[in-house]
């Protein structure tokens, strides 16, 4: 099997670059569906990283805001980038992985995939906000960043692979392609939730599989063509169990370093938001903004342990009823009852949504003796 070091310099191909690929041929119809799965896991894994690497912004933009650099943040911004920053990354990577083999330029791919989707994502947010002053309704809005965010996306791509495949500017249009794919999971509100959930996350990475798998296939020479690499990982007989047992044992250490930082980011995080006396105070102003709807009255706010039986006392669950002179925009209602979860730290409560695992992250405060966790708090 070759590697990207041992393939031919792409520069050296008077055929578009197609002879630069005629060594390792073209990537085998299973080749597709691994692209599609790899694609699809950058999504979880991402949402795993969110926290993490929203947490770091939130260090690095605090610490730029105490040093005069930047004048103000919108923490709004705080786990939008950090969701898409490890999207990049992890999108970058797997891709990376895919190609390596058959591009002599899959570095500069790297490079370019993260680049574009970072740039391309920016630059539809300042459209939207500059060109559009925000008076787009959510649909458009999606729609103009995910257009933004393909065609940059495919164009830095199309810069890496010109001078290696001959149809090569036809990423550009797949990448749109694929990006505005995703507003199936807005749009497909009458499908099911199971069908929405396990096939509309494949569609991007699909068409970006099937499209570069295509103009890999068509820049080959007709013999390349019949050439399937076969990619195998040797390992040695003797050692192998112990390689394994190695990699296990480190499962554990590693375990128990991800929790934790998963744990103070979130609540580095939630401490950002706000840090309140007690959970009433908390739930009352957590309920106060409903934009454009104004709130007449809240009535039953009411907070307790969310445990009975005494484990965890410092994961508390509190709510309210809340009372507005409108439907809010989205809305069905004037009138919800609103419950969430509040954890104690050492300078109070702080609220995390439920989304973000609270009793998980109780069990974790436990487990380091975390309660009154102070990293990176922010002063207000």
């Amino acid at each position: 099997m070759s590697t990207e070091d041992n393939l031919p310099d792409a520069h050296t191909s008077g055929r578009g670059g197609s002879s630069s690929l005629e060594a390792v041929g073209m990537p085998g119809i299973k080749w597709v569906p691994m692209w599609v799965v790899l694609t699809t896991v950058a999504i979880p894994v991402a949402l795993i990283l969110t926290a993490p690497l929203a947490a770091l912004l939130l260090l690095l933009l605090t610490f730029g805001v105490n040093s005069g650099i930047l004048p103000s943040f919108n923490d709004d911004l705080l786990y939008p980038l950090g969701f898409f920053i490890g999207f990049s990354l992890i999108l970058a990577s797997t891709q990376f992985l895919m190609l390596r083999n058959y591009l002599p330029n899959a570095r500069a791919w790297f490079a370019a995939t993260i680049g574009g989707l970072i740039t391309g994502g920016l630059l539809g947010i300042l459209i939207f906000s500059a060109v559009f002053n925000g008076n787009l309704d959510p649909g458009w809005m999606m729609l103009t960043i995910l257009v933004s965010i393909g065609i940059v996306l495919g164009l830095a791509q199309w810069l890496v692979l010109r001078r290696i495949l001959p149809n090569a500017f036809w990423i550009v249009p797949i990448d749109v392609a694929a990006a505005c794919s995703i507003l199936l999971l807005l749009a497909g509100q009458s499908v099911t939730g199971l069908v929405n959930l396990v096939t509309v996350p494949l569609l991007p990475g699909f068409v970006t599989g099937v499209g570069m798998w295509i103009l890999i296939g068509i820049s080959q020479p007709e013999k390349a063509r019949d050439a399937q690499v076969i990619q195998k990982i040797t390992w040695p007989k003797r050692p192998r169990l112990a390689w394994i047992g190695v990699g296990l044992a480190a499962l554990v250490p590693m375990f128990f370093l991800c929790i934790w930082i998963y744990t103070t980011s979130q609540l580095a995080l939630a401490k950002n938001e706000g840090i309140y006396a007690t959970v009433e105070e908390a739930v009352i102003a957590r309920n106060k903004d409903w934009g454009e709807a104004e709130v007449i009255r809240l009535e039953n706010v009411h907070a307790g342990p969310n445990s009975r039986d005494g484990i965890q006392p410092h994961v508390w669950f509190g709510g309210a009823k809340v009372y507005l002179d409108r439907v809010p925009q989205g809305g069905n209602h004037s009138e919800y009852s609103t419950g969430s979860y509040y954890i104690h730290v050492k300078e109070g409560w702080v609220h995390v949504p439920e989304g973000a695992f609270p009793t998980f992250i109780g069990w974790v405060m436990d487990v380091y003796g975390l309660e009154g966790v102070n990293e990176w708090a922010v002063e207000n």
